[in-house]
């Protein structure tokens, strides 16, 4: 799962031109919120987030102390944000 992951990183996300480290990392973070919540046929048609909720229910001696938790959907209005201005950028260098 991690090199299917970092492979649809590399596809869907490397592609885009930022103008900031912080613009990189809330593309990532979002990228992250949203494929956590993809369907996955490996996991049983469930997505990651589902499997791990599923999993800390019967193994909740198993759960981190110093996890955070990933950001709300009100993310992805930032990753739009920063994707329009990214591909309007581009359109204008072509």
């Amino acid at each position: 799962m991690v090199e299917r992951f970092n492979g649809r990183v590399a596809t869907e996300m490397l592609q885009t031109c930022v103008s900031s480290h912080e613009d990189l990392e809330i593309l990532l973070r979002g990228f992250c919120f949203a494929d956590n919540r993809r369907l996955q046929h490996v996991l049983g048609s469930i997505t990651p987030a589902q499997c791990i909720t599923s999993w800390l229910q019967k193994q909740p001696t198993s759960r981190n102390p110093d996890y955070i938790k990933p950001g709300s959907r009100s993310i992805m209005k930032q990753v739009d944000e920063i994707l329009d201005y990214a591909n309007n950028i581009s359109k204008h260098e072509h």
